[in-house]
């Protein structure tokens, strides 16, 4: 038996917890875009069904269609997320330590 308990960030729990309660919300085959979704019918060709993103994007080139998205024109900045979760965790592992310490 030690006389030490490794403790670690659980992201799930949004806490401090022992290591063994650690649990993951993502493993790494989460992190990976896959070419597979479900059948498709192309808006264009509606006599087509695609299951391969990359060969329904080939014949939106072919057509000289262009994908659009607005996440950028509504505002969206990728480092604000990154830097909102970071503060939230900054004062979330805070606040636990206050909680320690004052008993």
């Amino acid at each position: 038996m030690t006389k030490y308990k490794l403790y670690q960030w659980c992201s799930v729990q949004r806490k401090v917890v022992p290591i063994e309660e650690v649990r993951r919300e993502r493993y790494a085959r989460d992190l990976f875009i896959q070419d597979e979704m479900e059948p498709t019918r192309n808006p264009l060709n509606p006599k087509e069904v695609f299951t391969s993103k990359a060969k329904l994007r080939k014949r939106y080139q072919e057509a000289g269609v262009v994908e659009v998205g607005d996440a950028y024109e509504r505002g969206y900045d990728p480092h604000k997320r990154f830097d909102d979760d970071n503060k939230k965790l900054t004062n979330n592992i805070m606040q636990q330590l206050r909680e320690r310490l004052n008993g």
